[in-house]
């Protein structure tokens, strides 16, 4: 009898439990504590990884964030003709700026902060 009703409280409290240990990713999204890569403040902070980089790797990976934000643009016109696919993207335009609510808007902010991250980390390790 005893066992039947730990093992009821174990059912009851096992799936709190789990939330507040998948929890913890956003417990440290709250808390503003940084972590490698996308910020919610819009920054990117490099990883671990990317600082063990060499100075080549790093332009390489500039070039291909450069190409991305010189066609992002166009594709954020195009989206803007279209009609929104979402209706987070239709919130976005209606109560937000043109480009609120854009897929391609988003892809550009997000790469010109890796972008602005990487030159910050070829600075650092002075690159030429």
């Amino acid at each position: 009898m005893v066992s039947n009703a730990a093992g009821h409280w174990f059912l009851a409290l096992a799936p709190g439990a789990l939330a507040l240990i998948g929890g913890c990713a956003s417990v440290q999204d709250i808390a503003g504590v940084p972590r490698a890569g996308h910020q919610a403040n819009g920054a990117y902070v490099v990883s671990t990884e990317e600082e063990k980089l060499a100075c080549r790797q790093i332009e390489e990976r500039l070039e291909i964030l450069s190409r991305q934000m010189q066609v992002l643009p166009q594709q954020a016109a195009l989206e803007r003709e279209s009609e929104p696919q979402t209706v987070g993207s239709a919130l976005g335009r209606m109560f937000g700026g043109p480009d609120d609510g854009l897929k391609a808007t988003q892809e550009f902010q997000r790469a010109q902060a890796e972008s602005d991250a990487l030159k910050a980390l070829l600075a650092r390790k002075k690159c030429a």
